[in-house]
């Protein structure tokens, strides 16, 4: 099972004086039996009688928390062993009032891995910028954050929490709106510390077909830069855009920035299935 997998990633790390909250986001019968199977009294399980989303598992697992820093793991990812000890390290050079560590990893397709990110955030680039541009390459992967690459202070995630009822986006909203807190700094370890897996169709929540959810968010997040949101709308709206009223929308608001433009043309007129086969290009070989 994949969520066994995920803690016992998490079980293994080189820090030992951890604790491990897994948040169960409604009924999941086999998911409470897997974990049953792991004598580990660093465990604890917080199992939620009907979902509520992927942000408030999140902001309950926090709350139900002691620990100084929290380090997020979805249950389909894992963590290499030294991923904890290599952040901490960063946290402890620094001299950033609120640091904010992250770290490469190796997005792993069934056919191939690939490492992300290729470049680390520039100095006073906006986060929506890194998260979402794609000045180096069309391809996913140039500036990326994923949750399971975080190492953060606890009283950052009190003062801000992820966006409960969030169906989309939920990292890419949290990352931007906490890039502009104050005292808050981020930091990387140049290493590939968590493999992100990555299935075959595509299909998670942020990859699913609705626009609206995509377009509220997009439309609604007012510290998304102009020029992100021109590639947000290449990237994430052309590709799965069926209407002409949605190509028009794109159209628009990639207009003002003409690679940006070119990107939505190109993806709005390439079938959706060649573009994710485009994608599968291997960088790192399978262990």
């Amino acid at each position: 099972m994949l969520l066994v997998r995920a803690v016992r990633s998490a079980l293994a790390q080189s820090v030992c004086n951890i604790e491990v909250v897994v948040v169960i986001d409604g009924h999941d019968p086999a998911s409470i039996e897997a974990l049953t199977k792991i004598a580990d009294d660093r465990v604890k399980t917080v199992v939620l009688p009907e979902s509520k989303g992927g942000s408030e598992a999140r902001n309950l697992g926090v709350r139900n928390s002691s620990g100084e820093f929290i380090a997020f793991l979805d249950d389909d990812d894992e963590w290499s062993e030294r991923k904890l000890s290599q952040q901490l390290e960063i946290v402890r050079t620094s001299s950033a009032q609120l640091p904010v560590v992250t770290c490469r990893l190796i997005a792993r397709r069934p056919n191939c891995d690939e490492l992300w990110p290729i470049r680390q955030m520039r100095s006073g680039e906006p986060m929506s910028e890194y998260l979402l541009c794609r000045g180096e390459s069309i391809r996913q992967g140039e500036g990326f954050i994923q949750t399971s690459t975080l190492l953060i202070p606890r009283r950052l995630l009190l003062l801000v929490p992820f966006t409960s009822g969030l169906p989309r986006h939920q990292d890419w909203d949290w990352l931007i709106r906490v890039s502009t807190h104050p005292g808050v700094e981020f930091l990387w370890v140049w290493d590939p510390l968590v493999i992100y897996h990555i299935g075959t169709d595509s299909n998670s929540v942020s990859a699913g077909e609705s626009l609206s959810a995509s377009l509220r968010w997009i439309n609604g997040c007012h510290l998304v830069t102009p020029r992100a949101r021109a590639y947000f709308y290449a990237t994430q709206i052309a590709v799965r855009c069926k209407t002409l009223s949605t190509f028009f929308s794109v159209i628009c608001n990639t207009l003002r920035y003409p690679r940006a433009l070119v990107i939505a043309i190109g993806l709005a007129s390439v079938p959706r299935n060649l573009v994710y086969s485009l994608r599968r290009r291997s960088h790192v070989n399978h262990a």
